[in-house]
């Protein structure tokens, strides 16, 4: 089973910690993935599919989380493909300077 700490952990092990905009894109990659599973949770509460009234109208509708979460792992995937992950003997932290 997964754990959101340690897959962030993991991320900030292979990226370089000194790069603010690699360190944006690890959080904005944990934001991301909070939300795909709190939308797991909503979809598992509520169903695939949702009752929606208009008016007099009452129907049946593909929840909206379902497409959120397609949303969400699309930018996922966008966001893990613009990682630049440091290879450990090429650490830039500063670290082999010592």
């Amino acid at each position: 089973m997964y754990n959101i700490d340690e897959l962030e952990k993991e991320l900030l092990s292979k990226i370089n910690t000194a790069s603010q905009k690699e360190l944006e894109k690890v959080n904005r990659y944990i934001n991301l993935v909070r939300l795909f599973y709190d939308l797991d949770e909503s979809i598992g509460t509520d169903g695939a599919m949702v009752m929606t009234e208009n008016g007099a109208q009452r129907f049946l509708k593909p929840n909206p989380a379902i497409q959120e979460k397609n949303r969400i792992n699309t930018q996922l995937l966008s966001i893990e493909r613009s990682f630049i992950f440091v290879d450990d003997n090429e650490r830039l932290d500063g670290s082999d300077l010592l």
